[in-house]
């Protein structure tokens, strides 16, 4: 049985606009590994119980970043996320 433990919320780098990530450190075999996910995605798997595939992104209904609320987050294929962000970008 694999042990598993949640970290965080940590600042996230400059890579990812400084977004809060978790870190999770799993414990299979006797081998520990360390993986993290970004907080909205884990809040939001959390909130409805399913796990989301690498094709789908949580996105932020508002379009601010900061404001992690379960309410405020739903799933969206990657690429219509991509091009909404797209699309707020042109805007500027």
């Amino acid at each position: 049985m694999a042990e598993r433990k949640k970290h965080g919320p940590y600042k996230g780098s400059k890579q990812n606009d400084g977004r809060p990530i978790y870190v999770y450190k799993e414990k299979k075999n006797g081998k520990w590994t360390t993986t993290s996910t970004n907080k909205a995605r884990a809040d939001y798997q959390e909130k409805t119980g399913k796990k989301l595939s690498k094709k789908v992104d949580v996105d932020h209904k508002d379009n601010n970043k900061k404001n992690d609320s379960k309410s405020n987050l739903r799933a969206m294929p990657k690429s219509k996320n991509v091009g909404k962000e797209n699309k707020r970008r042109a805007k500027k």
